[in-house]
């Protein structure tokens, strides 16, 4: 069997430069062996066209270029959020087969959009892959849960992935990549097969408050009321924040909304859960507030907060669990995909690299690892694809 993976970081200020070296560093490091496709993350200080385009040149038509940007970075002894950065991982050997299926206007037909993407990926690849990937754009007020329904219509594997992401703060655009083409309102599904073990690993960042509200009135992603009332009154009130403070982040994460699920575990033992809604977008006028995947009008919520035990100690268990299940395997690639909400605007700086430092020490401390800050995360609950914020899923491929 034969995989290789390469990761790199680039803090150059020029756009092109920063292309070159990270062409240059993924170039070297395959050298003879088969490059089969680069993710790419960036922040959005970067020219974007000129970023991707001089990369799309470097890598060539054969390898298969895609990624978003982000809040932020995570490489083998690095976290960096802010500023100007390029991340990337390159995939290949000879025993690894990976392609890729790209949608537009997500917003619309969501479903179809996401059965459309399997369908696709499954086409180009042939079979069913092991494990599939999905960036997505975070902020079009596209269902992620639809478009995750569709996708599985099509494709029956691990699912993980994550929304692009910006500097926190006041929400403002970000930006998906496919090979040359710097998008908006569009997702992506990466699909790997050959004979690895995709691992996966989830931990959770926020603690319920016991606060219980109705969603008494929604359209699609939009709450338009809470037990009767505005729900953008609503939440003014548990945040604090103002009108002209309500898409800044950094009045609004400190909170989320948990909805109580049912679910099934594989061992046929009925519990609840809670999946955690952030908010990522007003309606001023209509007082409404939009979530990443609908909410049924009459659902109960509670109000859940993040805590630094919840973050670190969740961190360092998915650590230990990892560990466990990687014993007597190889590890050849990480990918994380962990909540932007979490790291440098919560933990801070320090925090955030102690945190990573330590899983990355722990799960795989000499193998090339790519993470993200993202805006949304995508990971099973149940053994079924879902939906969250607030929390951190960890993808180790091994042989």
């Amino acid at each position: 069997m034969s995989f290789h993976a390469s990761s790199y970081l680039s803090s150059e200020t020029d756009s092109r430069k920063a292309a070159s070296a990270t062409a240059r560093a993924l170039k070297d490091a395959f050298a003879a062996r088969p490059l089969k496709a680069v993710v790419v993350y960036a922040s959005v200080t970067h020219d974007q066209p000129a970023m991707l385009h001089s990369l799309a040149a470097e890598f060539g038509p054969d390898v298969l270029l895609f990624g978003c940007s982000v809040q932020g970075v995570a490489v083998p002894g690095i976290v960096r959020e802010g500023g100007y950065l390029v991340g990337a991982m390159g995939l290949g050997g000879d025993s690894l087969r990976i392609e890729g299926a790209l949608v537009r206007a997500i917003e619309h037909d969501t479903r179809e959009k996401g059965r459309k993407l399997g369908a696709e990926l499954r086409s180009r690849l042939g079979e069913q892959p092991r494990v599939c990937m999905v960036l997505y754009d975070p902020l079009c007020n596209a269902d992620v849960e639809q478009m995750l329904s569709g996708l599985t219509d099509e494709v029956e594997c691990l699912l993980v992935g994550g929304g692009a992401g910006q500097p926190f703060g006041p929400i403002v655009k970000t930006y998906q990549y496919w090979r040359g083409e710097v998008l908006g309102h569009a997702a992506m599904a990466i699909g790997l097969t050959g004979p690895f073990v995709p691992e996966l690993g989830v931990c959770h960042g926020t603690s319920p408050t016991g606060l219980v509200m109705t969603v008494t009135r929604t359209e699609g992603n939009a709450l338009l009321e809470i037990d009767g009332r505005p729900a953008l009154e609503v939440w003014r009130e548990v945040t604090g924040c103002s009108d002209q403070e309500v898409n800044n982040q950094d009045y609004v994460a400190n909170w989320a909304i948990g909805i109580e699920r049912a679910i099934t575990a594989s061992d046929g033992a009925k519990e609840s859960v809670y999946f955690v809604r952030a908010s990522f977008g007003f309606d001023l006028e209509r007082g409404a507030l939009f979530v990443q995947a609908a909410i049924p009008e009459q659902t109960k919520i509670m109000l859940h907060h993040r805590t630094v035990p919840a973050v670190s100690e969740g961190t360092a268990a998915m650590g230990r669990d990892m560990v466990e299940l990687l014993r007597g395997r190889r590890p050849w690639a990480v990918l994380g995909f962990e909540c932007g909400a979490r790291t440098s605007p919560f933990l801070g700086e320090a925090g955030t690299l102690q945190e990573n430092l330590a899983l990355q020490k722990a799960v795989a401390p000499d193998v090339p690892w790519l993470g993200m800050m993202a805006w949304g995360e995508i990971a099973p609950v149940a053994g079924k694809p879902a939906f969250h914020n607030y929390t951190y899923p960890l993808l180790v491929l091994a042989e």
